[in-house]
């Protein structure tokens, strides 16, 4: 017999006697709880609507006590001479009943009944009419006339109403001191009696329901039902013989009556006198109750047996023959070497004898994958951040582009660089900027969607995995795109995401993306060429500006080849001696005189013409050429000046632009020095402009070399100010001297009061600081009088004077 039937036949009576004894009690419990539920339910009922007609019948007890007191009362039933009574004491007397009946919409009916039952006085609804004045032989007058007590009440039928009423009364006894002594004993005057609408019974009779067809009457000693609710049938059970028994028990609780075919619980609450309000049950309806009751409970018990033997059975099946199978199939598998398969859990928690078992199984393959793993992490993880490298990327991305061909589906692929990352790792040093591509991998993991596949320079088999291609660049993988417009939604908030500042050893950063987008199949047909032209579309996204991303197109391509055919024309520029120098002035801003030059490169190209710095400068800059070239703007500017010397000319200062890579790969400040002592010139007459790009992020070297700089006596411009994000910190961290208002705010400054205001702004602060300020951009006369207007110290744009060869610029020194 195999393992799983034997615990079947030892779990299955076990389950079955344990929830039969439950169900038994159970039901037993469930029925004795349904009957205690109707009891209850009944006997509340009973007792909140005899506690509801004793205080209305207490009310009326006080009532009637007020009003035989009462003096009208008393004087109206004192006076002998009728008419003197009537005209004159039972207007009054009527008011006072007309006041009470107010107040009390049940009281139908107040009288003033004599000694012999003739009604005197009565105050009632109009209709219907007063049946008889003689009450004398009624069985209440009888009833009341022969009552000890002087308050009596009583149900009774209305004859005037035909209907169920209340009657409650109190004898007046009074003693007449003008015609008798003080001490001669009270007479009967007559009674005052209340007649109440007793409709408020009916209804609260009504208004019970339950499950268990409970039927209610009002009735008295001799089986007079006044009020029923429910069955009338059910009534043949009060005979007067049960009634007198029940009456006289002096108990609450329920009685069982048995009329020889059916059995009843009856409970009762006296009212008053002998009138009681009865709740009749039939016991076959708390039967009926009940056996649904045991029903439910047989049928829960079943399902709880075959329920609990199927959780038992899996429990025995996961705890016991599950694990046993795993080891045997682990077991045949570590014997074929497939350590994949053997894929079982360890039972660390149990210490039984498979627990042992299955840990020392466990602790064999953990062992083997491990040594796996670390193979497979340095053929195909990254070793920084720990993630997939271009290796496993390849392969992933020709898999998938394989697929997608299969189902006619698209891809998409961003080929994504960090900007500016060199010279962060160069000023900051290559520990932070290690700590910075784990940032970076980290949030672009999380801005990816989990259907995409992010990539420094690898691709896994898992969403959202990132991988290395080496340096700064990641690729991502999305996949499932339905729409061309689907992968820039990835992009945006990707550059979002990791745009954000980020602290790294005490250095506030604020990195950039330039992310190039290829889709498949459009833009190629293998990966190779797709991750070509992604890339491609990256560096386009670069020329744009950075931080931005842009698509692939076929016109790239070409733009492409163009950059690689410029940058080699650029490298034999420098060698060729291409390039060129134009001066543009910069004038005081009220005497018009020239104050400065701005030395501005051109390349004389010899196919092409001339080439504008905006076309060439950005691609000097990345391919690292711009050092060469910056060296050469210094040196010919600063021979230019020696030639305007020797010519006996008038000098003004002389700007020269400095890039980023200069700092990073020549010691600027020696260079600057020693062409300055070479060529002989006082370095008052030589100014430098700097970027924000320089300065950002610049580390203690930077700041030794501008202070260097500025020792020599060569003055510092900041160019291009108000368009970075810290330039009010430079002015503060950096010894500036001059600073130039970028063109960008200049040239809408007559029409957008923004950038008038942020040029005021500008030229107010230079002023508060010492520092000059130059406005550049400058070709309209309102940007003129405007910024003169201001107290802008020069001016240097198009308005006065365009860049010019050095023989032409020197008619102006």
């Amino acid at each position: 017999m195999r393992l799983q039937s034997k615990i079947i036949l030892l779990i299955t009576p076990v389950v079955v006697v344990s929830m039969v004894a439950l169900g038994a009690i159970s039901c037993s419990f469930l029925r004795n709880a349904t009957v205690n539920q109707a009891f209850n339910s009944v006997s509340m009922f009973l007792a909140r609507t005899a506690d509801h007609f004793q205080s209305v019948l207490a009310a009326a007890f006080k009532d009637v006590d007020v009003i035989a007191a009462s003096s009208i009362l008393q004087q109206y039933l004192l006076t002998p001479d009728e008419n003197e009574r009537y005209s004159l004491l039972q207007p009054p007397l009527n008011r006072l009943f007309s006041s009470f009946r107010e107040s009390n919409p049940a009281y139908y009916e107040m009288r003033v009944l004599l000694p012999d039952g003739y009604e005197d006085t009565r105050v009632a609804p109009p209709e219907p009419a007063n049946v008889t004045e003689e009450e004398g032989s009624s069985p209440f007058f009888q009833a009341m006339h022969a009552n000890p007590h002087n308050l009596f009440a009583t149900f009774f039928i209305n004859p005037d109403t035909n209907r169920v009423a209340l009657l409650v009364s109190r004898r007046i006894l009074l003693r007449d001191l003008s015609r008798e002594s003080v001490t001669a004993p009270e007479q009967l005057r007559g009674y005052v009696a209340l007649t109440i609408d007793c409709g408020f019974i009916a209804e609260q009779l009504r208004r019970f329901k339950d499950d268990y067809q409970t039927s209610f009457f009002l009735l008295n000693r001799h089986g007079r039902i006044f009020y029923e609710a429910g069955i009338p049938e059910l009534a043949h059970v009060l005979t007067p013989e049960k009634l007198d028994s029940l009456q006289h028990s002096g108990k609450d609780d329920f009685t069982v009556i048995d009329d020889g075919h059916e059995r009843y619980f009856i409970a009762g609450r006296r009212f008053v006198g002998d009138v009681f309000l009865f709740s009749v049950t039939p016991q076959k309806n708390l039967t009926a109750a009940s056996n649904r009751l045991a029903v439910f409970t047989g049928i829960a018990a079943l399902a709880a047996i075959a329920v609990i033997s199927l959780l038992l059975l899996a429990a025995c099946r996961k705890m016991i023959i599950s694990p046993v199978q795993r080891l045997q199939n682990a077991a045949r598998q570590f014997g074929e070497g497939n350590l994949d398969a053997a894929l079982f859990p360890a039972n660390t928690g149990q210490h039984d004898e498979i627990a042992e078992l299955s840990r020392s199984f466990s602790d064999m393959r953990e062992n083997l994958l491990a040594s796996q793993e670390q193979i497979r992490q340095l053929a195909y993880y990254d070793f920084l951040t720990g993630l997939p490298n271009r290796v496993m990327f390849h392969d992933f991305l020709s898999r998938t582009m394989a697929r997608a061909k299969r189902h006619n589906e698209m891809l998409a692929l961003m080929f994504v660089d960090l900007d500016d990352f060199k010279r962060i790792n160069d000023t900051l040093g290559h520990k932070l900027g290690d700590e910075l591509l784990k940032n970076t991998a980290q949030r672009l993991t999380t801005a990816t969607r989990n259907s995409d596949y992010v990539f420094r320079d690898f691709a896994d088999r898992e969403p959202d995995m990132v991988a290395r291609l080496g340096g700064d660049e990641f690729t991502i993988l999305l996949t499932y795109i339905k729409e061309r417009s689907d992968p820039a939604t990835t992009a945006r908030r990707i550059l979002e995401d990791v745009s954000r500042p980020i602290i790294l050893a005490g250095h506030e950063l604020s990195i950039g993306l330039s992310i190039g987008i290829a889709l498949f199949p459009d833009d190629g047909e293998n990966a190779d060429e797709l991750i070509k032209n992604a890339d491609i579309a990256m560096y386009h996204a670069k020329e744009l500006g950075k931080n931005n991303y842009q698509y692939f197109s076929p016109s790239m391509n070409a733009a492409s080849l163009e950059r690689l055919t410029l940058e080699s024309e650029l490298r034999r520029a420098v060698d060729n001696q291409e390039f060129f120098l134009h001066y543009q002035p910069q004038v005081d801003a009220v005497s018009l005189a020239v104050v400065g030059l701005e030395a501005l490169i051109r390349w004389r190209h010899p196919l092409r013409g001339t080439i504008p710095p905006a076309q060439f400068i950005p691609v000097a800059e990345e391919s690292g050429l711009i050092v060469p070239i910056g060296e050469w703007v210094l040196r010919q500017a600063a021979r230019q000046l020696k030639t305007w010397q020797q010519q006996g000319r008038r000098l003004v200062p002389v700007s020269i632009n400095l890039s980023s890579p200069q700092f990073r790969h020549v010691k600027i400040d020696k260079l600057i020095a020693g062409v300055l002592e070479e060529e002989e010139i006082d370095p008052h007459y030589l100014k430098v402009e700097l970027t924000e790009s320089i300065l950002l992020g610049a580390g203690s070297e930077v700041v030794r070399m501008l202070r260097a700089i500025k020792k020599t006596g060569v003055q510092i411009c900041l160019d291009d100010f108000g368009t970075g994000f810290s330039s009010l910190n430079y002015l503060k961290r950096f010894p500036i001297d001059v600073l130039k208002i970028d063109r960008s705010f200049v040239m809408n400054l007559a029409h957008d009061t923004k950038d008038a205001e942020i040029s005021a702004a500008i030229i107010a602060l230079g002023k508060c600081l010492n520092l000059s300020i130059v406005a550049e951009g400058v070709e309209e006369k309102e940007q003129y009088d405007f910024l003169r207007g201001k107290g802008c110290d020069a001016i240097q744009g198009f308005y006065f004077h365009r860049p010019l060869p050095p023989e032409q610029a020197a008619e102006f020194l």
